[in-house]
């Protein structure tokens, strides 16, 4: 028998991604708002946290469905997941979102 010379692909658990998700919001509480998970693990993983001045941010964390480890990809692309925010104002209408966190091989790079 032999050994695959390519490692196993690192993922975040759901708890990890949850406790990255507390360090972006920093400390608001927030509601869970769907997990959808496979044999690799979490795949998905949203929540939202409501803002004082009736406006709310969704936090979608998803795992790459695409090659992430062609090197003919952006740089920006070369990421196996990541968290993205939405920016909703009080009439629920989203106004804005950005990319505030990629994971790769074990690894958070925070965005903004």
């Amino acid at each position: 028998m032999f050994e695959s010379s390519e490692k196993k692909e690192q993922l975040p658990s759901q708890e990890e991604v949850r406790s990255v998700f507390e360090v972006i919001l920093k400390g608001k509480e927030h509601k869970e708002l769907r997990v959808e998970s496979d044999e690799k693990g979490v795949s998905l993983y949203e929540v939202e946290v409501a803002l004082e001045n009736g406006e709310k941010i969704e936090l979608n964390f998803q795992r790459a469905k695409y090659d992430y480890k062609n090197k003919e990809l952006p740089a920006g692309g070369q990421f196996s997941a990541s968290i993205h925010a939405t920016y909703y104002d009080k009439d629920g209408m989203p106004y804005n979102g950005e990319c505030v966190a990629n994971y790769l091989d074990g690894n958070w790079e925070y965005i903004s």
